[in-house]
Order: structure tokens, then C-alpha cells, then sequence
């Protein structure tokens, strides 16, 4: 068994050492998103006279001191901002906590927050246990809370889990918490601070420092990690300036704007991008901007013109999104999807209806709504420099909503300046990140107490009125606008009911995926989703139609709903993707289609050799975690180069001791070649490394199952049941072989708990009744079968299977 990691792993990643030129050979801007913000072509490749982004190959970062003579305004604001605090040196005045000879315990464990002189230092247990006393160098971030960063060996800088608490007082704060305030968290557990899931220079250096460059070493496994500025500053969102500060020289020293100064390092082919974005990478700025009107006949607000791109989306979304990267150093004025893959909306992440669930920032919520498909910017209701609201309250949203409609308890039911006269209350309900920040949803949506009900996702008026169940939120729902006030199924219903499986699930994924009225980030999910389930000739026909579409984030995803598909259909349908014109498809595209590169056609190996060279790259820019190395030793794996494959699993491992994935696939990499007793070491090391960990067990199991050590297999296999009772996979393997050892009665039942789990998985139902057919349980096996033609009422196979059921049974 393969362990394939997730495709989306990381939520903020940053940049390497290494750096493949190769990658990035186009003369032209990266896929451009001059799309038209509508829901099914938004952050589509717009033409090159429209794009906002710009090749200056020349442009270097120069500090924000170089921008505040001529942008005094903004620089002013900027330094009222949480971006320039993002990251500061520990000083008086930087540092919030209480260092004043302070203790803070938790679970026993203790820290001691002083100063020695100037300095500010904790004693804290580190990863051994051993108590020890920490220089703190830098603060990390401001408000709500402040964390604090210590140097360790290796380049490495890791955040203390214990936080300031800056709010103030009267709402709890000016006190030290721990992020995890109900659970022990001792030295040795994975989440203890010392280790790599609170390291800076993975998890978060990336978006809280301009121009950023990680520089991991995987022959060392250290860091030299390097930023143009500490802090977010005007550079990390403009890109970098120089070019930006000789055109202004050059249009001040002569009123030309015509033409650039003179300069060696601009190439005659970059004059028209020079002129066009005064020397920027990025045209943050519409070309013609526009406002918002309210509609004389609908009442409802709209623009006086269209955007011209989503660059300005984009531009923040490289932050305030979960994705992984694209490069080991991000280079300012691509699109997001040309630097970055964000992830769709996977049941781990978010809730069924799309909401927030997991510290997902903004992004993936924000596209999901129907202000940005309508062209509402982040501009639009946050300054961009001080990046606070542009007015508080309900005052924000009646600038485009008209008061008298909507701020009225006839609209939303509540007395006015009561909490739940707060547009934002209803349509923009918050969930606490990291104890105490508050972050809002920002899909933007109307509360469906009836989606709690069905999908369990949370909804607006239960979070207020939480002396209440779902049934009055319901029926309270139903009073003011009536069951006709929830029109058509939502997207989260078509989403849950598809990946129940089964036919009718894939029919609604089917139907989802290619209706172009609901938002691209839905289609996406809904493509996603595909992957997981045997691909029919009708969803090869709407994944082929997909890979059209103007969203790139669609095209992406269904190049990855082939992942089910055999490598001749595979190439059949997305060998035109290499050449696609946004890196994130081209990416997953050399991914794809590697165990097919032979049957490339000579005049598409080229392509495949450029888009393989970028996933390699993207690989790279997660070279300090071991998802890295696995996606890379599966590419070599495809293309069948096992040495290399065996090379990078070993780095994944020496890289990342703790996981579990790299050991499975290096084990079952080793027995495919024959080299058993090797493959079974592996197998047991993995056990060793993580005995609580329920697939080493599995994988150990197999493994003694295929070497005919049935006992030894059927231990492990219990120990990963016992380890994993939600997992429906693990519950039917125990389960067959438990039957095949002879052990009906209890084969049964745990057969019937993986059919409990995946009630939806025709295979368990197959299982069921041909271990009651062969116990001579014929009733019991037709009830599994009708239940299995319930699924696929089609099926001839189930057919046929019930019609030799009933005629064994007579």
C-alpha cells in the first residue's frame, strides 16, 4: 500500500536556497488574472495589454524609507498597521508580556518571563525536558496576541506557544495564555514549541516579512533564512520598487512620461511594461477606476465599471489563504495561482456549506461569495495601508446597501445597536484562531440554520442564541421568510451528498462541477472530489469539458479529478495542460501524466520537460517537510526511477523523523523490488517511530499478511482497528480477514461497522453478503444486496448477484 499525502499540506510555506531557472522561462507575465470577476471566469488569463502584471526583470527592493518622500500619506498609515508590527525586534518598545520575574504554568509545565538588562528572556523546558533559559530576539505580531521567537541551532527560530494576551483587560487580556489552554502539551509531544510545527522559518516567516527568502539546506537541514524587511512593508504587496523610484526621479527631473530614463537595466522589451506600471511588477491600481451606485430598478448596489482583474484580491490572497507554494522564492507579479495552489474546500478544512473550520485566512471563503463575483475588492471596505475597516459598523455596509432596506429591524429582526443588529453578526460570523483572534467568514452569506440541521455546519443565529437548539433557529428562520425563503439546494447539500459516493453522489458532483452559475471555488471542490471515486465515461466527459474553463482553479482541479483515471485516458484527455498558461495547472499536470512520458509526442516532451522542472521546483519550496520529498519520490516513482524515489523517501524521513507516510511508502517501495527483509524493517521502524499511529500498524500488517504470517498480521491488524474505529477501511480489512481465518462471528460485526462508517461503499456490501453466503446466512446476505441495488439500481452485476442469492436460497 502507497501512502499518498494530501495535495493540499501546508497553509503557509515560504522559499529555498535552491532555485530552478528553468522554471521560469516565459518572457511573459505569469497567467495573468485580468479575469472578469464572475463566477465562472474569475482569475482567467486576461489579454497582455489588459494584465496587471509586468515583466521588469531589473526591479530590486529598496526599503520603505525610499517610498515614504514621495507617499508621506500611506507610509504614515502603513506604520499604524499590524503588517508593520508584524515583526519586530524585542525591545521596550516593541514587547507587550509581563517580563517581570512573571510564572505562567500549565499542566505542571512552567515558564518564567524576566529581563536581564535590556534583554528579555523566559525559562522554559526544551524539547528534552530540561529547563533552560531563552533569549527572546524578536516579537511576532501584535494584536490580539503577541508570540515571541527564539533562536535555536541551524538557522532555525522557533514561537513560544505560551502568548501575550494584548487585549485589554476589561476583555480578558493583558495575561499569558497557552495556545492549547485544555491539553497537556509535554516536551515530547510533536506540538511542543521546540519542534517543527512552531518553527518560524517554516510555518510563518513567509507572510510576516518582505521579501523573504527561507534558504533550507537539505544536506544540512539548517536555515539561512534572509528579508529585504522584517515587517510587511510597502514592498511586499507593490513588489520591488527600484525601477518604481527612477521612473518617479526621471518624471519629476523632466514631466516625461512617455518615456522611461535612461537605464542599461531595462531591456528594450520591457520599455511597454515600464510605462504602462510607472515601473511596478503589479498594477495595484484599476486602469480606469471605478465607484458603486445603487440601481435605480433593483435598488441593489453595482459598479459604475467592471474590474479590470482580481489583482488586487490576489495580491493579498498570496497571505490570507491556505495554499502551498509554487516556487522556492516567490517572485512579485505573477497571479496567485502562478506562485502559489490554493486549497479548495476540503472536508478537513472547512465545514460541508463552506465555512470556515480550520485556520484557513480569508481567501478561500471570500471567492466563495457573491460580493467578489460581483467585484467588491478588499479595498473596498479595508484600508489597504492602516488595513483597519474604513468605517465601523453597519456604517461600512450601508455605504453600498441601502440604510432603509436593510439597517431596519424589519430586515434583520433585532433592536437597533443591539449585537444582532450587526450586519456582520448574521452574515459574517466569526470563529476563535489561537484562543483569542476572532477571525469573520468572509463568504458572506445568508444564515441556513437548516444546513446545520442537515450538515452539521454551524450557522448565525444558534452562535448568538446559544440557549437554543437548530429546530427554533429553524423554524424561527421559517416564521419571517418561509420554507420558500431557502431556494434552491445549497452547493455544501450537492458537495455532502457526494462524498457519500455511490452513483447519485457522483451524479450531483457531476452536475455541480459543471453548472458555471455557482462559484469556481465550488466547481473546484466538487472536481476534487472526483479523485476519490472510479471515474465513469460521464465524468471523464465532464472533467475533459472543465479543463477548458476560464478558472484556473477549476482547470487545476480537473487535471487532479484524473487521478483515479488508468495513464491511457489520463494522457488522452490532459496532454494539452502542459502548455497551459497558469503554473499551478502545469504543475499538476507534469505530476499527472509522468508515468506517461513515453507516450508523449515528440513535440510535447518539451513541454513536459519544462512543467516537470516546475514541479520539482514547487516540490523544493517544501524541502524542510517531508510532503515534499514524498511528492517527489512518487514522481520518480511514476517515472520509474527508483533510485531516486528510495533517495527521497530517505530525505523525507532524515528531514522529518516523526512521519509515518515516507516509512510506509519506502517499506512498500523496497518489497515491490523484492528486497522483503529490507521492506520489513522499514515496515517495524515505522511502528517504532509512532506506536499510537494506526496506519503503521495497517501497513505492518500487510505486510506480514503477504509474507503468510497470518498471526503476526491479524495482531497489527486489530492494533490499527483498535487505534483508527472511525476508519472504514481498516474496520473491513480486519473483517475479511477475520472471515478468511475461519472467525465468522466475529468477522460480522466488524464488517458491519465499516458499512456503518461508509454506508455508501459498495464494496462492504459485496463483503457482507458473501461472508452470510458462505455461513449459509442466505437472508441475511439478500438484505445486503438489496441494499446494494438501492445504491445503483442499474447494476447488472447486482442483479445477477441477487438473482444466484435467491436461487441458492431456495
Amino acid at each position: 500500500m502507497t501512502f499518498h499525502p494530501p495535495i493540499n499540506t501546508l497553509c503557509i510555506a515560504t522559499s529555498l536556497l535552491v532555485f530552478l531557472t528553468s522554471c521560469n522561462q516565459s518572457n511573459k507575465p505569469e497567467d495573468g488574472s485580468g479575469a472578469k470577476p464572475a463566477a465562472d471566469t474569475a482569475g482567467t488569463t486576461s489579454s497582455e495589454a489588459d494584465s496587471p502584471y509586468h515583466l521588469i526583470k531589473s526591479a530590486k527592493y529598496v526599503g520603505a524609507q525610499d517610498c515614504r518622500s514621495c507617499h508621506e500619506k500611506e507610509y504614515g498609515e502603513w506604520k499604524q498597521s499590524d503588517h508593520h508590527k508584524a515583526m519586530e525586534p524585542a525591545n521596550a518598545d516593541t514587547v507587550l508580556g509581563d517580563f517581570n520575574n512573571v510564572d505562567f504554568v500549565h499542566f505542571k509545565h512552567r515558564w518564567h518571563f524576566f529581563k536581564k538588562g535590556e534583554e528579555f528572556w523566559v525559562k522554559a523546558e526544551d524539547e528534552k525536558g530540561k529547563v533552560q533559559d531563552y533569549k527572546i530576539d524578536y516579537t511576532f505580531g501584535f494584536y490580539p496576541l503577541q508570540q515571541y521567537l527564539i533562536p535555536f541551532p541551524g538557522g532555525r527560530y522557533q514561537a513560544l506557544q505560551v502568548c501575550w494576551d494584548s487585549r485589554p483587560k476589561a476583555e480578558g487580556g493583558q495575561r499569558w495564555y497557552h495556545l492549547y489552554p485544555d491539553e497537556e502539551v509535554p516536551p515530547s509531544d510533536i506540538l511542543h514549541w521546540t519542534r517543527r510545527h512552531f518553527n518560524w522559518n517554516f510555518m510563518c516567516a513567509d507572510c510576516h516579512s518582505t521579501n523573504l527568502r527561507k534558504n533550507f539546506d537539505v544536506a544540512s537541514d539548517s536555515y539561512d533564512t534572509q528579508w529585504s524587511e522584517m515587517n510587511v512593508s510597502c514592498e511586499a504587496c507593490h513588489g520591488p520598487g527600484s525601477e518604481h523610484l527612477k521612473w518617479a526621479a526621471h518624471q519629476k527631473q523632466t514631466g516625461q512620461t512617455s518615456s522611461p530614463p535612461e537605464s542599461k537595466s531595462i531591456a528594450d522589451d520591457e520599455v511597454k511594461n515600464y510605462l504602462k506600471s510607472k515601473g511596478l511588477v503589479a498594477s495595484l491600481k484599476e486602469p480606469q477606476e471605478g465607484s458603486w451606485t445603487i440601481n435605480a430598478e433593483s435598488g441593489k448596489p453595482q459598479r459604475s465599471l467592471p474590474l479590470n482583474s482580481n489583482v488586487q484580491v490576489e495580491t493579498c490572497a498570496r497571505c490570507h489563504a491556505h495554499r502551498r507554494p509554487l516556487q522556492p522564492e516567490f517572485a512579485a507579479g505573477h497571479s496567485f495561482l502562478g506562485s502559489h495552489s490554493p486549497s479548495v474546500l476540503r472536508d478537513n478544512l472547512y465545514h460541508p456549506d463552506g465555512q470556515i473550520n480550520e485556520e484557513v485566512y480569508v481567501y478561500g471563503s471570500f471567492i466563495q461569495s457573491k460580493m467578489y463575483h460581483a467585484g467588491v475588492r478588499c479595498s473596498d471596505c479595508h484600508n489597504p495601508h492602516t488595513m483597519k475597516l474604513q468605517f465601523e459598523g453597519n456604517a461600512l455596509c450601508v455605504r453600498c446597501h441601502v440604510s432603509e432596506k436593510y439597517n431596519t429591524p424589519a430586515h434583520h429582526f433585532h433592536q437597533l445597536d443591539s449585537k444582532g443588529a450587526r450586519c456582520v453578526e448574521c452574515h459574517m460570523p466569526s470563529k476563535v484562531y489561537m484562543g483569542v483572534d476572532a477571525r469573520r467568514d468572509h463568504s458572506i452569506r445568508i444564515p441556513r440554520p437548516d444546513l446545520t440541521k442537515k450538515l452539521g455546519s454551524p450557522n448565525a443565529c444558534n452562535q448568538c442564541h446559544t440557549d437554543k437548539d437548530v429546530d427554533w433557529a429553524v423554524t424561527a428562520f421559517e416564521e419571517r421568510w418561509g420554507k420558500t425563503g431557502l431556494r434552491n439546494a445549497h452547493y455544501g447539500e450537492l458537495l455532502a451528498a457526494g462524498r457519500q459516493g455511490g452513483p447519485e453522489g457522483m451524479k450531483k458532483l457531476m452536475a455541480l462541477a459543471a453548472d458555471k452559475s455557482y462559484p469556481g471555488m465550488v466547481r473546484a471542490t466538487a472536481l476534487a472530489e472526483f479523485a476519490r471515486q472510479p471515474s465513469s465515461p460521464d465524468a471523464l466527459a465532464v472533467i475533459a469539458a472543465q479543463l477548458k474553463d476560464p478558472n484556473p482553479l477549476v482547470r487545476e482541479q480537473a487535471v487532479f479529478a484524473l487521478e483515479s483515471t488508468p495513464a491511457p485516458q489520463r494522457l488522452t484527455i490532459a496532454r494539452g495542460m502542459l502548455n497551459d498558461p497558469v503554473r499551478a495547472v502545469r504543475v499538476e499536470a507534469a505530476r499527472l501524466l509522468a508515468g506517461t512520458r513515453q507516450q508523449l509526442r515528440e513535440d510535447e516532451v518539451a513541454a513536459w520537460d519544462r512543467a516537470a522542472a516546475e514541479f520539482i521546483a514547487a516540490q523544493m519550496a517544501m524541502s524542510d517537510r517531508a510532503a515534499g520529498h514524498m511528492r517527489l519520490a512518487l514522481f520518480y516513482s511514476d517515472l520509474g526511477r527508483a533510485k531516486e524515489a528510495e533517495s527521497a523517501y530517505h530525505d523525507a524521513i532524515r528531514i522529518e523523523p516523526e512521519a509515518i507516510p515516507p516509512r510506509i511508502n519506502l517499506a512498500e517501495t523496497l518489497y515491490q523490488q523484492g528486497r522483503i527483509e529490507e521492506s520489513g524493517k522499514v515496515f517495524e521502524a515505522a511502528v517504532a517511530a509512532d506506536p499510537a499511529n494506526g496506519v503503521a500498524h495497517e501497513a505492518l500488517a500487510r505486510y506480514f499478511i503477504r509474507i503468510k504470517q497470518y498471526d503476526k498480521g491479524l495482531v497489527e491488524l486489530q492494533k490499527a482497528a483498535q487505534l483508527m474505529p472511525e476508519h472504514a477501511a481498516t474496520q473491513y480489512f480486519l473483517g475479511v480477514a477475520l472471515n478468511s481465518m475461519g472467525r465468522f462471528a466475529e468477522a460480522l460485526p466488524t464488517l458491519q461497522k465499516a458499512h456503518q462508517l461508509d454506508a455508501g461503499n459498495p464494496e462492504y456490501l459485496i463483503g457482507l453478503a458473501t461472508i452470510c453466503r458462505d455461513a449459509g446466512q442466505m437472508d441475511l446476505a439478500l438484505s445486503y444486496v438489496k441494499k446494494l441495488r438501492a445504491l445503483d439500481p442499474q447494476s447488472q452485476s447486482y442483479q445477477q448477484l441477487e438473482a444466484q442469492l435467491k436461487a441458492g436460497a431456495r
